[in-house]
């Protein structure tokens, strides 16, 4: 049987509490204002209101309505639920974790619904007029088992690979521990610059590349939609030409402590004014090493983070750079310790494929289940 979502299912729209109830002092109900409360698989706000409107119960579905449409959580009690979120709360012809998993496969069509200008949202129409197929709820429970277990085999492979991401760290502290020499970055650098302002007026279908923050990834500069220039014959070009060997690193932004080596193929591209070159000495300091240090979140992440300046606009200037205080290593040490993260990132890839052949072969369950053909 079909039906629609609001037939089976109680929808609570939210609504923003007044100015004046607002705290954080735990007065009141824990407030969710939107998807930027949820933590994961929790709740997580961060106010409080003494006058709540609408008002979730434990065990509720607390669904995200603007801007991350779709996303939602479990509600582990009482909470205000604001204007960016709403509360399903299933009837008794409906399983609750059999809306969960319906909610999942359908996440998209619900976010093609929303409308706004500055950020899209839905309402409760587009949500309760969702067609919704409803077998019998015993079939309903076996289907979200089934999804559930699927859902677990996802999550522990998704576990694996955060264990393999943090390998790295651990490898730097079993070989290199703490006793390390920490001497100034700038001791070990030859060049240290960033790119220049207003070259999208070079901008062309061909030529050199130019790599902007957004090409660089914490390990690699990416290769999709790459920007090409054709340069000026000038000291600024001159100066921001890219070389075998330099470390990129990006210095505004959102975006900002992104760094990768540069591999060799695009020696001679240039970069734009949120991405620092940092050309290392080679006779001291590996570039692939000095990558690596920069990328790590116990080491050159926690220096970055602590360096940025300005909370809208956070930046790094040179002199925070050259100052990075960093184990500086013999050369064979850092080749052993580059080599082992060459293969832990060989590892990572062949994970990532099986990461995503699971989240495949889930997405096929998902549909087959919602089609009664499980």
């Amino acid at each position: 049987m079909t039906t629609t979502l609001a037939d089976v299912c109680t929808i609570t729209m939210g609504q923003a509490p007044t100015g004046d109830s607002y705290n954080v002092r735990g007065e009141g109900l824990p407030l969710i204002a939107g998807a930027g409360d949820f933590n994961g698989q929790t709740l997580a706000p961060t106010k409080f209101t003494t006058k709540p409107g609408k008002v979730s119960k434990a065990g509720d579905i607390v669904l995200s309505i603007r801007a991350s449409i779709g996303a939602k959580v479990w509600s582990d009690g009482e909470y205000c639920l604001g204007r960016g979120v709403a509360g399903l709360r299933p009837g008794s012809q409906l399983d609750d974790k059999y809306l969960w998993h319906w909610l999942t496969r359908y996440e998209r069509e619900l976010s093609s619904k929303g409308r706004g200008a500055t950020f899209l949202q839905v309402n409760k129409t587009d949500i309760g007029k969702m067609p919704i197929q409803l077998p019998p709820l015993p079939e309903q429970r076996r289907i979200a088992a089934i999804l559930d277990h699927a859902d677990a085999l996802r999550a522990r492979r998704r576990q694996v690979l955060t264990h393999v991401d943090a390998l790295g760290s651990a490898a730097f502290v079993e070989r290199f521990g703490s006793h390390a020499e920490l001497l100034p970055l700038g001791e070990s650098l030859t060049f240290l610059t960033s790119g220049g302002r207003g070259w999208a007026k070079y901008y062309s279908d061909q030529g050199d590349r130019f790599i902007q923050s957004l090409d660089v990834q914490m390990g690699s500069i990416s290769a999709r939609d790459p920007v090409f220039v054709v340069p000026p014959d000038n000291a600024e070009a001159q100066r921001t030409r890219t070389a075998v060997g330099d470390v990129l690193l990006t210095i505004t932004g959102s975006r900002i402590g992104r760094v990768a080596a540069l591999p060799a193929a695009l020696a001679g591209s240039f970069v734009s004014q949120h991405v620092a070159i940092l050309r290392p000495d080679r006779q001291v300091m590996l570039p692939e090493f000095l990558a690596a240090m920069l990328a790590l979140p116990s080491l050159g992440q926690h220096l970055i983070a602590g360096a940025q300046y300005g909370q809208t606009k956070p930046g790094l200037n040179f002199e925070q750079i050259r100052g990075f205080a960093l184990p500086r290593q013999p050369l064979p040490e850092q080749r052993r310790f580059v080599d082992r993260l060459h293969r832990i990132a060989s590892q990572r890839v062949a994970m990532t494929h099986a990461e995503t052949s699971i989240a495949e072969l889930f997405a096929s369950l998902q549909s087959r289940a919602f089609r009664g053909e499980l």
